[in-house]
């Protein structure tokens, strides 16, 4: 196996799209590989990390991912993000973000595919370890693929063996029928593997168990669900949280969970892996520098660039306020002060304030008028409106912003140079993540009790001290609750988009709480599905585009 998959290098790969045969991926030597390099146990090991070097990709197209939802606004009123962030009328098939997305999904699936059709025991100086290994871990990633594939797109062509021919004319899978094959690939992938995963960035049991639990859990909600999903689903992720032999567990502070010095921790069940070797990092992991505000530009004078003060901020997209007033008691709650950075003390070494607070946030419930002696205080809200963002009745949007807020700190990178590709692990599955959709799963299987008490572990870890834990816990929790209590728990991960049209939650929440799609008012059904990449329907006969676009 290779030995370090934070070394995820963009190989490559001379194999052809399954729907755009002509998209070859990118060849810096056609000469240095052939189509037998993929009968070899390199070339299959290869290809596998080049499968995990697309899911940067997939994790890093934001407009699918954080746009249209409760929690966070787009910056401006570019074309895609009115149509992503806000819904409206202009949204299209020609949409530049989907056709890329949509590609390379299928490639991950198509290069699945050319593993799983060349891994064999065989293959020389492969084991029946390693061959379970591998497999295991690409019909794993295949079925990510297809989970995205499926939420985003609606019915998409199902493809399980290698594509050698060009294509012309496709067939678009019913949902149901994808849901069942990820169900079964998932459910045979889980005893290949192990709980101990051989190095930071390998899928395992834990992240096929937790996938699985999802796909049960999203299709719990859907016209074709099976009846008994919401327990199978309930069932698969209490696994990770239960099972003696799980090697996942809660941290003792929710504080150390984000500590950029304690990654791969206990709760970190499958992470992208980036690093700080430049021949690897690519584009680096861009959360670091999404939420925020650019601070040197806006106050030259007090501030110089300092990474270890705070992030490099590009302000890639708002918060949304009431994200907030969530935290119902941030005095309590150590999950406010864990993931907002309030303070900004002056560092720029020709200022006269030099060390000097330089900017300060209060608590968004502090209405003492406490200034803590800082040159810039920001309250917020003054006369009921929201200063420190952009207000709900403002046209143009963000004329009236003050373009400072509290930026998220939970993914500061103080290891890289100001501006720099981000170098931390972009986490995908979670162990507190697996508490949120346990609680999900039980609730909806009517087991109450127990999706309460998921909720109250989590909450009880938040409090700030320990004689705080019971004022932390709730007595009831329903649907909207818990995708509350995401937010508080997640803020700024991925698949907010997905989570709310999971639970059939997003066009309510969109439009009650997005300042874009109440100005936009366009939102609808066909919103729950993206469109269909023009350019794809253009090249072969059978891809019919969604409704509505």
């Amino acid at each position: 196996m290779i030995k370090n998959i934070s070394q995820l290098v963009f190989l490559t790969v001379s194999v052809f799209f399954l729907v755009n045969c002509s998209d070859n991926l990118d060849i810096d030597n056609p000469s240095a590989i052939t189509d037998d390099f993929y009968n070899t146990k390199s070339g299959q090991e290869k290809l596998l990390v080049d499968m995990y070097s697309k899911y940067r990709s997939v994790f890093n197209t934001g407009e699918l991912q954080y746009y249209g939802t409760d929690l966070y606004m787009a910056i401006t009123e570019s074309p895609n993000e009115r149509m992503f962030n806000g819904y409206d009328p202009s949204f299209n098939s020609t949409a530049g973000v989907v056709g890329p997305y949509w590609n390379n999904l299928f490639k991950i699936v198509q290069e699945a595919n050319i593993l799983l059709s060349r891994t064999s025991l065989d293959t020389e100086g492969m084991t029946l370890e390693e061959f379970n290994e591998i497999t295991g871990q690409g019909r794993i990633l295949r079925a990510l693929a297809y989970y995205y594939l499926v939420e985003t797109f609606g019915p998409v062509p199902l493809y399980t063996t290698e594509q050698t021919t060009v294509i012309t004319e496709v067939e678009r899978t019913s949902e149901a029928e994808v849901y069942s094959f990820m169900v079964n690939e998932l459910s045979e992938v889980v005893d290949l593997l192990s709980w101990e995963v051989e190095e930071p960035g390998r899928l395992g049991r834990a992240a096929a168990i937790q996938l699985l639990g999802k796909v049960y859990l999203t299709r719990a909600y859907k016209p074709f669900a099976n009846p008994l999903d919401f327990e199978l689903a309930a069932e698969q992720l209490d696994r990770i949280i239960d099972d003696p032999e799980s090697p996942y567990e809660l941290l003792d502070s929710y504080t150390s969970v984000y500590d950029e010095n304690n990654q791969n921790n206990s709760e970190v069940i499958w992470a992208i892996q980036y690093g700080m070797d430049r021949n690897y990092i690519g584009g680096g992991n861009p959360q670091q520098s999404l939420f925020g505000f650019n601070i040197v530009a806006l106050e030259p004078d007090l501030f110089d660039r300092v990474q270890s003060d705070y992030s490099a901020m590009s302000r890639g997209y708002w918060i949304n306020p009431r994200v907030h007033e969530l935290f119902e008691n941030p005095y309590v709650d150590s999950r406010y002060d864990a993931t907002f950075q309030r303070e900004f003390y002056v560092n720029n070494p020709n200022s006269d304030d030099f060390g000097k607070l330089g900017i300060y946030f209060p608590r968004w419930n502090d209405d003492s008028g406490n200034t803590n002696d800082a040159i810039n205080y920001y309250a917020f809200k003054e006369d009921g409106d929201y200063k420190w963002y952009p207000q709900s009745t403002a046209l143009p949007i963000l004329t009236t912003a003050l373009d400072r807020m509290p930026i998220i700190k939970k993914f500061k990178d103080t290891q890289i140079d100001w501006g720099g590709p981000g170098s931390r692990e972009d986490v995908i599955f979670r162990l507190s993540d697996t508490y949120l959709l346990s609680s999900e799963a039980n609730l909806g299987a009517g087991n109450f009790d127990m999706a309460l008490n998921r909720i109250n572990t989590l909450r009880r870890r938040a409090a700030v001290t320990p004689s705080e834990r019971d004022n932390m816990e709730v007595s009831t929790v329903d649907l909207d609750f818990i995708l509350d209590e995401r937010a508080r728990e997640l803020l700024g991960e991925h698949d907010r988009w997905f989570d709310l049209k999971r639970t059939g939650k997003l066009i309510d929440r969109a439009k009650e709480y997005n300042i874009f799609v109440t100005k936009y008012n366009n939102i609808g059904n066909m919103h729950l599905l993206r469109p269909i990449p023009q350019d794809e329907i253009n090249k072969v006969d059978g891809l019919t585009q969604n409704t509505g676009y």
